[in-house]
């Protein structure tokens, strides 16, 4: 199995498992970011499908973590709250970002084509946003049962 076939299997079942979670969730929030994930996915499936079949490759960026951030300013401490019977689904999201940043990394050197090579790029540079939002979630899922409000305990993180 070629680059551009293991990297459609992977965006593929991708798209699917945050659709998954989108469904699973009970918050229109977390329903509205794991939607963006899966069309972003649908995206970078698109895009190697094109690199594949050797036609025009619209290179095309997201703005989910932005999005993400303002759909996050809206959430109150329930909203997480209501998530922890995910984290475990969550950490499995943060998995799956992890090995497409490293097989597509891998791979960027032994693409010979430079207009790919920068398409390939970019496509690694959006799965890290990804895991990084993913990690924010589960940082804030986890925060409510780790919070330790005492002084005692020294300086806190801010919120």
């Amino acid at each position: 199995m070629e680059l551009f076939d293991i990297a459609i299997k992977l965006e593929t079942e991708g798209a699917a498992f945050y659709r998954d979670l989108a469904a699973k969730t009970n918050s229109q929030g977390f329903k509205a970011i794991f939607t963006m994930l899966a069309e972003d996915e649908d995206r970078h499936k698109a895009t190697f499908e094109a690199m594949k079949a050797h036609t025009e490759v619209q290179p095309s960026t997201t703005d989910a973590s932005v999005r993400a951030a303002q759909i996050f300013k809206k959430f109150s401490k329930d909203d997480f709250l209501q998530e922890e019977s995910q984290l475990s689904l969550y950490e499995q999201a943060l998995e799956i970002e992890l090995k497409s940043i490293e097989f597509y990394t891998e791979q960027h050197e032994l693409i010979p084509d430079t207009k790919q090579k920068r398409i390939l790029s970019k496509i690694i540079e959006e799965e890290r946003r990804h895991y990084d939002l993913i990690d924010d979630i589960i940082v804030m899922v986890e925060r409510p049962e780790r919070w330790v409000e005492d002084a005692e305990f020294g300086v806190r993180e801010r919120f």
